[in-house]
């Protein structure tokens, strides 16, 4: 081969390698930053069922006080005294500072729940379910509970108009479970009356998956 037929051999080996090394990679495959990250929690699957099983109760209870449902009181408070019994406490006594902080709340709500069971009136249900949102929620933000955020709400006027009352929901508006559709003096026109005093979000998020 010539000195003339050399130089193209080359440059034409360069160009080769050139596109082999630049232009022939595979696309890497784009990862959207934007996905919501896989919520995970600290406690086990067997704690949270049984947990989800008293907020559920518990909600559907805040439902009969809306609509000043005695019926549905006393049929969703029996349901949550059983959840209550049934909640496996238990599963969270690995971290000892926890479990022992959480008993107290865990039995005050028992107890109210059981007064709320028996009195007989609607208004005094209605103080019962107060105690039981707020020891609730200390029992909530004490084992910091991570299957949903929550909104500590309050009504300034729930008892008397002048003393407040508490309740626990999963929306920052919420329906008033004290004054509800059915209040004497303002029927449904106060129904959103209150907001939330504090809220609860102990979520963890899992960045490593996607």
């Amino acid at each position: 081969m010539n000195k003339k037929m050399v130089i193209p051999v080359l440059l034409i080996a360069v160009i080769a390698a050139a596109w082999f090394l630049f232009f022939n990679k595979k696309k890497e495959p784009v990862v959207d930053e934007k996905l919501e990250a896989i919520k995970v929690s600290k406690h086990s699957e067997t704690f949270n069922q049984s947990m989800q099983t008293v907020m559920t109760a518990y909600f559907d209870m805040t439902k009969g006080f809306v609509n000043w449902d005695t019926d549905a009181v006393a049929k969703t408070s029996a349901v949550l005294k059983i959840a209550l019994d049934s909640l496996k406490i238990g599963e969270i006594q690995k971290d000892t500072a926890i479990y022992e902080s959480a008993l107290g709340p865990l039995d005050n709500i028992k107890v109210e729940v059981t007064g709320l069971m028996a009195d007989t009136s609607l208004a005094k249900k209605r103080e019962d379910f107060n105690m039981v949102s707020q020891n609730l929620y200390d029992f909530l933000r004490t084992i910091r509970y991570d299957a949903s955020k929550l909104y500590f709400q309050e009504c300034p006027m729930a008892f008397d108009d002048e003393k407040p009352g508490n309740w626990l929901s999963t929306e920052v508006e919420s329906n008033n479970p004290y004054l509800g559709t059915k209040h004497p003096k303002y029927g449904s026109s106060m129904l959103s009356c209150g907001e939330p005093k504090d809220t609860l979000n102990f979520i963890i998020a899992d960045s490593t998956k996607k």
